[in-house]
């Protein structure tokens, strides 16, 4: 039998590894201010994170109905 099982995925953990560097890049390129680029990349990363958790969780709860 094949395994069914999904691998669990933590989107708020990606949303601040890949938001953090992608912001604190952006804040020197744009803004030339790291601090506020930081900043902005963790309040966007944390933003689509817990989106992609709420949408991943909403699937698992409608697939098993």
């Amino acid at each position: 039998m094949g395994d069914t099982r999904k691998k669990p995925t933590n989107g708020v953990a990606l949303g601040i590894a890949f938001g953090l560097p992608f912001g604190a890049v952006l804040g020197m390129l744009l803004l030339d201010n790291i601090a506020i680029g930081t900043a902005l990349g963790l309040v966007f990363g944390l933003t689509i994170g817990a989106a992609v958790d709420a949408r991943a969780t909403s699937g698992d709860e409608t697939d098993e109905a």
